[in-house]
């Protein structure tokens, strides 16, 4: 463990330093998993880009009673976990020209940032949206990656998407990213949809993509859901 910082009030920022002379080696939207001390394991993905191979950097979401959230929140500096890497597949095609539309809930960000870093590092050149949901701005815990990638790619796009109207920034879509996605677009017949969250985010985004005629093939997902089995 390098470090663990809080980036909202439920959310962890951990650095993991590998052990000297050792490099991870993973591809943008992958996951690890963390073993813990009585065979169970927790899932999580990479937050960094494959590039910088130091280390790893993950977004870990406090739940309410979780076993790992306890755990994350005790861990300092010089501690040790046991991980293990890497799983999942890799949808995003690096030469696909098409317009891409990243929808992520909370910290299902994580994988979208490893994506979107790793495009930036490669140069590559396409229309990028980023529709990112949370209850309130607290929830939109890291704004230099949003700042960094609209330098990048000046005709990036970011769409907050805030469903607490109480606490409404002025730029920010008011609901659920699905809405979000229905009012900022039209027909999505020859774009890219790469949504990261909860099942029901994931489902809700899936059928307003349908609808807004993109091709199944098209829709790429990355579930996150809590528990032993979970991907997080």
């Amino acid at each position: 463990m390098y470090s663990n910082t809080l980036a909202a009030p439920d959310v962890s920022l951990l650095r993991l330093r590998l052990p000297v002379g050792k490099r991870a080696k993973f591809e943008a939207g992958q996951y690890l998993l963390i073993h813990l001390d009585d065979r169970e394991s927790r899932s999580y993905s990479m937050a960094n880009p494959p590039h910088e191979s130091d280390g790893i950097t993950l977004h870990v979401r406090h739940v309410p009673g979780g076993r790992f959230s306890t755990i994350v929140q005790q861990l300092k500096s010089g501690d040790t976990l046991d991980i293990e890497l890497p799983f999942g597949s890799i949808a995003l095609k690096p030469d696909d020209a098409r317009p891409l539309i990243c929808v992520a809930g909370g910290t299902g960000f994580a994988p979208i940032k490893s994506v979107l870093d790793d495009l930036a590092k490669r140069k590559v050149q396409r229309d990028i949206t980023l529709i990112w949901g949370a209850r309130n701005p607290s929830g939109l815990y890291l704004p230099s990656a949003i700042d960094k990638w609209r330098k990048v790619w000046p005709q990036f796009r970011y769409i907050a998407a805030i469903t607490d109207l109480g606490d409404m920034p002025a730029d920010a879509h008011a609901g659920r990213v699905d809405d979000a996605l229905r009012t900022h677009f039209g027909n999505l017949h020859d774009h890219v949809v790469h949504c990261c969250g909860s099942p029901a985010l994931v489902q809700s985004v899936r059928t307003a993509a349908s609808d807004m005629g993109l091709l199944a093939q098209d829709f790429h997902a990355d579930v996150f859901a809590t528990g032993p089995t979970g991907h997080h």
